[in-house]
């Protein structure tokens, strides 16, 4: 079955996820290990969260494994990982003193190892953007406006381009040539080194000009 995952905010204002198997328990149907643990935890019931662990053992690996596949998936933002790998560290945490099994906790642990490694990948110091983003302007003679510089796992790095549409006397549209394009993508590889997949984009009033991919 799907797990979904909603974000709530609380009346405290603190940013918390609910966390609902496939849909939302009919009335009198049993909520979830992982519903209940959740309202356990943002009580700050530490002796409820025990008896649920203890209650119904069998079912926190499962459980355990389905948070930290959601978290690990490309849906989840950064806040939702955070807080379902705290809460899945806890249950696994709690399983291991009531069953003697760390295992379910190591997994967890390795998992965010992982994620915590993908994100230091992904991550671009401030200055390496700052100084790709003045070198493209100037290649671009002020005509160039960095209107994306992003990262993600699935993408990689995506910069686009507007170039202001300056007609020449024919009447075209500006025009990004082959040598230009490639020079985009030196600057980029230079200060990037190890980025293997992305693109650069131009546009002029929405319509794309030249796109070149990093790889």
């Amino acid at each position: 079955m799907v797990k979904i995952y909603k974000a709530k905010i609380l009346l405290s204002g603190f940013l918390m996820l609910a966390f609902a198997l496939g849909q939302v328990p009919a009335f009198g149907e049993e909520q979830s290990v992982g519903n209940l643990f959740i309202e356990a935890y943002d009580r700050g019931n530490k002796a409820e969260m025990n008896k649920i662990i203890q209650d119904r053992a069998d079912e926190v690996p499962q459980e355990v494994k389905e948070m930290v596949e959601y978290a690990m998936s490309p849906d989840a933002s950064p806040q939702e990982q955070d807080f379902l790998f705290n809460i899945a560290g806890t249950m696994a945490m709690l399983y291991g003193q009531v069953t003697g099994d760390n295992r379910l906790l190591e997994a967890v642990k390795g998992n965010f190892k992982t994620l915590k490694a993908s994100r230091e990948e992904n991550s671009i110091p401030a200055e390496t953007v700052a100084k790709i983003k003045k070198e493209l302007t100037d290649l671009g003679k002020g005509s160039w406006k960095i209107v994306n510089f992003s990262m993600d796992q699935e993408s990689g790095l995506v910069i686009d381009i507007d170039v202001m549409d300056k007609n020449d006397k024919e009447g075209f549209s500006p025009k990004i040539d082959i040598k230009t394009s490639n020079l985009a993508r030196d600057i980029v590889k230079k200060h990037l080194p190890n980025v293997k997949k992305g693109k650069i984009g131009w546009s002029s009033i929405g319509v794309g000009l030249k796109m070149v991919f990093l790889e």
